[in-house]
């Protein structure tokens, strides 16, 4: 939606008094104390300065957010232009878009270790499993701010995608496997934590999200490594769990040249629009999977051409450069848009915009992360910011 403008001076001024403000200048990232506090800020922080050390960034003052039901109220004219990793309900939501802050956690550098790791075990298309495949988690509480009838009927988009998924692996094992896994196993494959339906916090409220899945039915499967999801031509991407948003899941999947099946949901990330139905990716709902699986495995060179097609997603949007050049990008049009540059570009005028309206003894400035931090920046932000 667009965001009507106000002056380059007002606009700055509300992207100021949003929490999550970021300053990028000369080449230098600037927060307020206490950003880092917020889940994903810190991995949003890196992501930027990484940015700005592979393709310069240039200055912009911006209000970020990574809801996982997108920017709310920046359509309202009295509130910023705001940048989410995504959006719930649409392009129509307002604000503008971000890259997710998954992608090696914001670390390019591990970003890239990641997919060669990928190389190593490569398993040609034909040689994988036939079979759908998808391991995940339900969300087992209610959100905050809703009630549990609430969370359990309107919010839980995400729970139930997952539990007709895996109730579509009872149905046709040969065709989905699809089961639950708990945060708890972290990345021990010996792993194994019962994942009743509904989840615990729903009992009582709900019985089977209209699976056919019997009330307290385990839907649990085994933890699995990323070599597993490599191994199998189609890889099932479900909504978030925690509101049926966007999924993390994805952003590795698009460098398997698999065929990546995603749900149908209205959610978005920046990228969506090169998505392509039966072109680089296959929509996929309840009652479809199984029959599209079946169609596919019946046209396998179709089904090897989309997961190829799948795979110029990760080389043109989702390598470390080209999440820099966009992120570039959406700041030179934030800042077009905004027309802020006349303030931000003008030294003179720069300088007394911070003067009278930054919180500079409440501000730290992002240096670059190394050892400790750089594996973990979520929790390390201290290691890598600086008054």
């Amino acid at each position: 939606r667009a965001h009507r403008a106000a002056t380059p001076l007002l606009e700055l001024q509300r992207a100021l008094e949003h929490e999550g403000w970021v300053l990028v200048y000369e080449g230098r990232i600037y927060v307020k104390e206490g950003f880092g506090e917020h889940s994903k800020h810190p991995a949003h922080l890196f992501m930027v300065k990484e940015a700005v050390d592979l393709v310069g960034l240039p200055n912009a003052l911006y209000a970020f957010g990574a809801s996982t039901m997108g920017p709310h109220g920046c359509g309202e004219l009295q509130n910023p232009l705001i940048f989410g990793i995504n959006k719930q309900v649409g392009y129509e939501q307002c604000g503008a878009l971000m890259p997710n802050t998954y992608f090696g956690g914001g670390n390019m550098s591990s970003w890239v270790s990641d997919s060669a790791k990928a190389a190593v075990d490569w398993v040609p298309f034909q040689n994988r499993s036939a079979t759908a495949f998808y391991r995940g988690t339900l969300n087992k509480h209610s959100m905050p701010g809703w009630n549990d009838h609430k969370s359990c009927t309107e919010f839980a988009y995400g729970n139930y995608a997952r539990i007709h998924a895996f109730a579509a692996a009872r149905r046709a094992p040969d065709r989905v496997d699809a089961a639950c896994t708990s945060d708890d196993c972290k990345h021990d494959v010996t792993c194994t934590v019962r994942c009743p339906v509904p989840p615990p916090s729903c009992v009582g409220l709900v019985e089977d999200f209209n699976s056919g899945l019997r009330v307290g039915e385990d839907v649990a499967g085994e933890t699995v490594g990323l070599d597993t999801f490599r191994r199998h031509k189609y890889l099932l991407n479900l909504p978030g769990g925690a509101s049926g948003s966007y999924s993390k899941n994805i952003n590795h999947l698009w460098r398997t040249e698999a065929v990546v099946l995603q749900w149908v949901a209205p959610f978005v990330e920046w990228y969506f629009p090169a998505m392509r139905d039966f072109e680089n990716h296959v929509v996929v709902a309840q009652h479809s999977i199984e029959t599209i699986v079946a169609a596919l495995e019946q046209h396998p060179e179709t089904a090897e051409a989309i997961g190829r097609a799948g795979r110029d997603i990760h080389d043109v949007f989702l390598c470390p450069h080209c999440i820099a050049d966009y992120i570039k990008t959406a700041l030179e049009e934030f800042r077009a848009h905004l027309n802020i540059s006349t303030i931000l570009d003008d030294p003179e005028k720069a300088s007394a915009f911070f003067r009278e309206h930054l919180p500079c003894n409440r501000m730290v400035e992002v240096v670059a992360p190394t050892g400790k931090a750089r594996n973990n920046p979520d929790k390390n932000l201290d290691l890598w910011t600086r008054k």
